[in-house]
């Protein structure tokens, strides 16, 4: 038994070396025989019809939008509390220009509208964790479907609001950043939002403050912790009117020719139509809608509206006033 063994290497080394001498004898495959100039023609017909269907398809469908240098403004607009409802989504997601999705953790379709997002690659669609936060009001956080939502509290401990934040990225993973839901009460705990930070850092996310109470500390924690942040500079519907709404859009528009600026705005049947009417008209007049991510990307050359260009900031956003107007009205269901 132990010569046999001791033969098989050899046999295998033997049988290694016959095909290795197999293949340096046999002779070359044939050449590949040429191509027709009818075959060549066919090819690129179908290249051709490729081209022209893609541009075709940009033309009616792809979105719309000025390079960067281009653009005399550049208007980010987040569209919060997705994830409740279906119909307005779609006409939202429809619109031809890149706007960016809140999805909340707890809503019943969280799932289904990352993967619609997700979809057409054509259209890529930048997606938020919209992060469920204290309110003023506490009633607020069980009313309706605010129930589902697992609320980050002001009385929470440390390592209890970071377990919180990392079950809703966990329901919402293909957020590239977070911005509070309500949180008027939590994001001016300054101890608590340093806390949260560390999580988003580590996972190589950013924060938008919404600002829904202008003495949050949500901005000074995430430059603490060396966490990309924005904020919100306009709400275009804490007046929910058609009227209010286009008026507020009108105003994020005129500070996005001063420097980028971040607009929230929640889905509505007013929304989606003032939206779908007055978009393509402020791209005419210059106004470039911009996914969130390219407001940070250009930070350094474009510091943010009313931000003075010596002393913007390399990954912060200017605060909003405390009696800054976009933020009055009777919105409270998102404070």
């Amino acid at each position: 038994m132990g010569a046999t063994r001791d033969k098989q290497p050899w046999s295998l080394v033997v049988w290694i070396g016959l095909c290795c001498l197999g293949f340096a004898v046999a002779p070359a495959p044939p050449a590949a025989p040429p191509m027709t100039t009818e075959e060549i023609a066919a090819i690129q017909r179908g290249i051709d019809r490729i081209v022209e269907s893609t541009r075709a398809w940009q033309r009616e469908r792809g979105d719309l939008g000025l390079p960067w240098d281009q653009a005399t403004g550049h208007l980010a607009i987040v569209i919060d509390d997705v994830g409740r409802e279906l119909h307005l989504f779609e006409q939202l997601v429809d619109l031809r220009f890149p706007l960016t999705f809140s999805v909340l953790p707890g809503s019943v379709y969280a799932a289904g509208v990352q993967l619609r997002l997700r979809a057409d690659r054509r259209r890529p669609r930048e997606i938020l964790l919209h992060l469920p936060m204290e309110p003023t009001d506490a009633a607020q956080m069980q009313a309706g479907a605010e129930a589902q939502e697992s609320f980050l509290r002001q009385g929470d401990p440390p390592e209890l609001l970071r377990a919180k934040l990392e079950a809703a990225l966990d329901r919402v993973p293909t957020a590239i950043g977070t911005n509070n839901h309500m949180g008027s009460r939590l994001t001016p705990d300054c101890d608590a939002m340093a806390a949260l930070m560390p999580v988003l850092r580590e996972r190589g996310l950013f924060f938008l403050d919404s600002r829904t109470i202008a003495t949050t500390c949500a901005l000074q924690a995430a430059q603490a912790a060396g966490v990309p942040v924005l904020a919100r500079q306009v709400f275009l519907d804490d007046d929910p009117t058609p009227a209010a709404i286009a008026a507020q859009l009108d105003r994020a528009a005129a500070l996005a020719r001063q420097g980028p600026v971040v607009a929230i705005g929640h889905p509505s049947p007013a929304m989606v139509e003032i939206l779908r009417r007055r978009l393509p008209e402020l791209l005419a007049e210059g106004v470039a809608v911009v996914p969130v991510t390219a407001l940070l990307r250009h930070r350094a050359v474009a510091p943010m509206a009313g931000t003075p260009a010596a002393v913007a900031p390399p990954a912060v956003a200017p605060p909003v006033a405390a009696d800054d107007p976009s933020r009055q009205g009777s919105g409270e269901h998102r404070r």
